[in-house]
């Protein structure tokens, strides 16, 4: 859906090479439908994105070098789940799961930050997540957990050798990975620091993660 008198424009061009309809709307039109200030003139309708089982996720082959999937213990923020999800994609994880209760969803907010991660990247909502680790650990995939402190040194792992297939758990923002979930860890890491700050943002630590495991 289109603003009328808008400008032709890149994403129209698009739409009409992928036969997907395009109609022109007045902004009281556009505006029930989303925010002018989200909007911007182009509003794109479809259906969420594809929720994929658990087995699925720990089923998948590897192409070309290391399996990694992504999983989020508590993360309420949907603004730190597009991100997470966002750098995954970027870093080529396989997929990412989470809770279904007390854990943010894959919102509009969540999936505007993921820059269209959402879209690409495939989604595994969990009822249980030790018993998903469980399972990732069945098939062969060692699991990491993310700390602030007490870990061993991300760098240091990384420079020993690690296993093809693995799980790299990212805690809450506020409590970080919870005790049942340590202890389906099969070692846990910390992001080596220069500085005084004791942490970084769980999105930012995810990036950093996954950046050292791309490798």
């Amino acid at each position: 859906m289109v603003l009328e008198g808008r400008a032709p424009s890149e994403i129209e061009a698009l739409a009409a090479a992928a036969a997907v309809e395009i109609r022109r709307v007045d902004a009281l039109g556009l505006a029930d439908i989303c925010s002018p200030a989200l909007a911007r003139g182009v509003v794109a309708v479809a259906t969420p994105p594809a929720e994929h089982t658990i087995e699925a996720l720990i089923e998948g082959e590897a192409e070309g070098g290391r399996r990694v999937l992504v999983a989020l213990d508590g993360v309420q923020d949907p603004h730190n789940l597009g991100a997470i999800l966002r750098s995954a994609e970027f870093f080529g994880a396989a997929g990412a799961f989470w809770p279904r209760d007390r854990a943010a969803g894959v919102t509009p907010v969540a999936v505007r930050t993921s820059a269209g991660a959402t879209e690409r990247l495939p989604l595994a909502r969990v009822t249980n997540l030790a018993r998903a680790l469980e399972l990732a650990k069945d098939a062969g995939y060692w699991v990491i957990g993310t700390v602030v402190d007490d870990g061993r040194s991300l760098r240091e792992i990384c420079a020993q050798g690690l296993p093809e297939r693995l799980v790299v758990v990212l805690g809450s923002e506020e409590k970080g990975i919870r005790r049942l979930t340590r202890e389906r860890c099969d070692f846990l890491a910390t992001i080596p620091r220069s500085g005084e700050i004791g942490s970084l943002n769980v999105s930012a630590a995810g990036a950093v993660c996954l950046a050292f495991l791309s490798r």
